[in-house]
């Protein structure tokens, strides 16, 4: 393992629904390999619970696509089971790898609650019911990913292979980035692999050398040149490098971050770890 100096909590922040484990194992897992504590949060949407009161509320019933009146006892039976899953599926993965865990629910709003309970030393999972990360980016909106305090992991509804290498996408000014890549291939004993766009070819040797004093040999880094730093030049180079987790520094993306983030996570398979100090998003040459 490899305690990593920026960052204390994994925090999983699950919203009402059907939860699936994908999250739940990576998250475990980042927290076991970066020595950091793993905490769940199960969020109750409070406007649906009050709007469940009323009794003109109604909701659609499937597989009959029957209209009915609300239940609010039914209501928070449905989120306690759902509650209850979650924390059973982080409960399995943290026992997995030895990894101590905590759950709590709290109910607020699911749009603020993920900037409200993570902050600068936090690396936040979400989970979106039924779906990966691509559900969080459409829910949350690429704002939230350039401007929260917190690092986040975002998961694909089918991840990459259990093991294989640590991609880390060049640019980046952040010390985190490279600290939590290092990180994560000293203790998982993977490759790190420099996707190097053609025109940061002069950052690649500061980029390395700063690996290497994070105790990343020489023998275990594979760079990889691409012509751009568009989503199909960038998903071509991970596949190639057998790439399972890319860790981006977030203060290199404009406008483009939401699509961006969901072709990553869509078409190459690969987790995502966004970290690094909230900045003004760079200016494209």
């Amino acid at each position: 393992m490899a305690r990593v100096q920026h960052y204390r909590r994994v925090v999983v922040m699950v919203r009402e629904g059907h939860a699936l484990p994908p999250p739940f194992r990576l998250a475990a897992e980042l927290a076991h390999l970066l020595e950091l504590e793993l905490e769940g949060v199960f969020v109750e949407d409070e406007a649906l619970v009050a709007l469940s009161a009323f009794p003109f509320a109604r909701e659609l019933r499937l597989p009959g696509h029957t209209w009915q009146a609300l239940d609010p006892a039914r209501m928070l039976e449905d989120l306690q089971m759902a509650a209850g899953e979650a924390r059973r599926l982080l409960a399995e993965a943290a026992a997995r790898l030895g990894v101590a865990s905590t759950f709590s629910v709290l109910r607020g709003d699911p749009h603020s609650a993920p900037a409200e309970q993570a902050g600068a030393e936090d690396i936040l999972v979400l989970v979106e019911p039924g779906g990966g990360g691509v559900a969080a980016i459409r829910t949350l909106g690429a704002e939230f990913f350039r401007g929260t305090r917190s690092g986040v992991l975002l998961v694909p509804a089918r991840p990459a292979a259990p093991r294989g290498s640590v991609a880390l996408l060049l640019p980046t000014e952040a010390a985190a980035v490279i600290e939590v890549a290092a990180a994560l291939a000293r203790a998982s004993g993977e490759d790190v692999a420099l996707i190097v766009p053609e025109n940061e070819i002069s950052s690649e040797a500061e980029i390395a050398g700063a690996l290497r004093r994070e105790g990343v040999p020489a023998e275990r880094l594979r760079r990889r040149r691409v012509p751009g730093r568009d989503a199909g030049s960038i998903i071509g180079a991970l596949r190639a490098a057998g790439a399972r987790i890319v860790v981006l520094d977030r203060a290199g993306y404009g406008a483009d971050l939401q699509d961006f983030l969901g072709r990553l996570l869509g078409e190459a398979g690969t987790a995502v770890l966004l970290l690094g100090e909230v900045r003004p998003p760079r200016t494209a040459p």
